[in-house]
């Protein structure tokens, strides 16, 4: 059951997030929430589509690329559980073909080390132009003959070093050990078991009409379209997947220690527990099998994400608290990590505010919250406890450690005061709100000056400016 604290951070998220997209110059995104399965929040903004103007919506389907490895590593997982392999044993045992490899290291590599990207294998091969939409995506046969050609770049079992030519052959063992195509095998006991309608290891034609158009970064003003119909081939299982936002809230759910789906819990233990630590990166991250393994405030977190030409997706999972985040990009800029992990932060912050205010307080604040703007600058009033914070609402982590949070008091049922601010703000001030009849906020003096919801501030730079661009023509 969902907590008051994370409905009302949803109520919070949606004018935010509409905020956010306003000032992000990206095409579109969306967003899913899910607490012990449940979707507390789904929401899309922006265009699917630039070019015909398409909005993008919930159902839309993205490329959500290198999840695919969480799929692999579940397939893998589940022949182990049935005797078919052993994941601590030497790939080469399962396919023949890798024992003559020119490097004699790679005799030694075993599915464990694959699957956690610890093999020491290329990551992406000699020729690598497929990533560019130069080349297609090897088959098979190419692969295997870049894979022959590619010596170990590391020694096994050193260090985490990401590799999709590692899950390409992840990919053909499953095929091997399980005797039907990597596809079949992943439609039949993942997709089908959980009734994923929108999900898919490899592009197909059906889904063209739902599937998003991806966009690369800016150039000379204007995002180009990427290629709809890539085909990933013997790659699919590093990258080949797409989904919906619905459809990876039900999978991850089913990710989930006790769900009693895919896996049993020991296999999904194994899979969520660190095996390596992430070096040389700025944030503390891990990774276990096929799951990215990452850390919010109090959090530890599972998931995964995903980059295509066009598209960049995020899934993170709390299993302590039964929450999903997914955030879906259709641009190759698409920040969807950034998006979700300041999606956390202002979950974690109502959770806390919940924690330490009762119902009747929180009824008293909350004519006083929303986003209001001004020329010099936007502010969102929003509950903390007992009281009211005025945070920068134009970042990823309005609630973070880096931003200037003032702390506000409720005077009356019109006045609030900036009990704590920094000095170059307005400490000690009041803060002064005017409400039309419907009891919305029309404008408020914060500092002496206005702020105005956005609509009213729109207006507000109408009127103001043209009359000054009429004056000075």
């Amino acid at each position: 059951m969902p907590t008051k604290g994370l409905k009302r951070a949803a109520a919070f998220l949606d004018g935010w997030l509409q905020y956010r997209y306003k000032r992000l110059d990206i095409p579109g995104f969306v967003v899913a929430i899910a607490s012990e399965g449940e979707i507390v929040f789904k929401k899309a903004y922006g265009f699917a589509d630039l070019e015909r103007n398409v909005k993008m919506t919930t159902n839309h389907i993205f490329r959500v690329a290198s999840h695919s490895k969480t799929f692999s590593a579940t397939a893998v997982m589940q022949l182990a559980e049935q005797k078919k392999l052993n994941i601590d044993e030497p790939i080469c045992n399962y396919l023949e073909w890798l024992k003559v490899h020119r490097d004699p290291r790679m005799s030694r590599v075993t599915t464990r080390q694959l699957l956690s990207h610890s093999a020491g294998v290329i990551r992406d091969g000699l020729d690598c132009n497929y990533w560019q939409m130069i080349d297609g995506f090897p088959d098979e046969g190419i692969f295997i003959e870049e894979m022959k050609k590619a010596d170990l770049v590391l020694d096994s079992n050193l260090k985490m070093k990401y590799s999709n030519f590692g899950y390409t052959l992840i990919g053909c063992l499953i095929e091997t050990i399980s005797g039907v195509s990597y596809h079949e095998y992943v439609d039949k006991n993942i997709i089908s078991k959980l009734g994923l309608k929108a999900t898919g290891p490899e592009f197909e034609e059906k889904i063209m009409a739902s599937l998003v158009t991806g966009y690369t970064r800016k150039e000379d003003g204007r995002r180009l379209p990427c290629d709809k119909r890539s085909n990933t081939r013997a790659m699919a299982a590093a990258t080949g997947f797409y989904s919906t936002a619905s459809d990876l809230i039900k999978y991850f759910n089913a990710q989930m220690v006790g769900s009693g789906k895919l896996l049993s819990d020991e296999s999904k233990k194994e899979m969520q527990r660190t095996q390596w630590r992430v070096m040389d990166i700025p944030d503390f991250e891990e990774y276990g099998l096929g799951l990215e393994i990452s850390y919010s405030n109090d959090r530890r977190l599972f998931g995964h994400g995903g980059g295509f030409p066009g598209q960049i997706t995020k899934t993170f999972c709390d299993p302590d608290n039964g929450l999903i985040v997914v955030v879906l990009t259709n641009c190759i800029d698409g920040d969807a990590r950034t998006i979700a992990r300041g999606i956390l932060t202002v979950i974690d912050h109502f959770e806390r505010s919940d924690q330490c205010c009762d119902s009747a307080t929180l009824g008293l604040l909350r004519p006083f919250q929303g986003i209001f703007r001004g020329l010099w600058g936007d502010l969102g009033i929003v509950e903390n406890g007992p009281h009211l914070a005025a945070v920068n609402p134009d970042v990823w982590s309005p609630f973070g450690a880096d931003q200037s949070v003032q702390i506000l008091e409720r005077i009356d049922d019109s006045t609030l005061k900036v009990a704590r601010a920094g000095g170059f703000d307005n400490p000690g001030e009041l803060v002064h709100y005017e409400f039309d009849e419907h009891d919305n906020v029309k404008a408020l003096r914060y500092g002496g000056s206005h702020l105005w919801p956005d609509e009213e501030y729109r207006q507000y730079l109408s009127k103001t400016f043209d009359k000054h661009s009429l004056v000075s023509s």
